[in-house]
This record gives structure tokens, sequence and C-alpha cells, in this order.
């Protein structure tokens, strides 16, 4: 389940993606939040946290939402190396 509904997005965020992206991105987001956070926000409930803390995570899933958005299809590119320099990797 998604921290941001479309409505938040739209209307509080003033984000610009249409409802049916929107909605599929900000659960992938969502689902992304959990994971860097060791999924301590489902632990303790959203609804337990303090309105600064909720309004903070519905920002950063809104971030993300944006971001997957504008950079997934590089996100999930396969790369088998790279060089920067005398650096490579492979």
């Amino acid at each position: 389940m998604a921290y941001v509904d479309y409505t938040y997005y739209k209307d509080t965020y003033k984000g610009t993606l249409n409802e049916d992206t929107a909605t599929k991105l900000l659960e992938e987001a969502s689902d992304q939040v959990d994971r860097l956070t060791y999924g301590r926000i489902r632990k303790k409930g959203f609804d337990n946290l303090t309105e600064y803390q909720q309004g903070l995570i519905k920002k950063a899933v809104c971030y993300q939402a944006e971001f997957i958005n504008a950079y997934g299809a590089y996100l999930n590119m396969p790369i088998s190396g790279y060089s920067a320099g005398d650096i490579s990797l492979s």
C-alpha cells in the first residue's frame, strides 16, 4: 500500500503525472522507501508517526515517484561495465 494517494500527489505535492502512472509509481516508490528504512515505517505504523514525519515520508515518496518516471529506464538498463579516466569496472 502506497503512503501517498493520487489526490495528495496532485493537489498537495502539485505533481504532473497522470493518475494511472502516478498510482503505479507511488506504490513502487513507497516500496523503495520501505526497503531503505528496513521496514521500520510499516513496523511502527504510518499512522503512529507524527504529522511531521508523515509529511516527510509523503514528500520523499512523491520525489521518488517522479525520479523513477524520469530515470527508470536507465535504472533498469543492464550495464556490462564502465570506465572513467584510469578507473574501469566490469
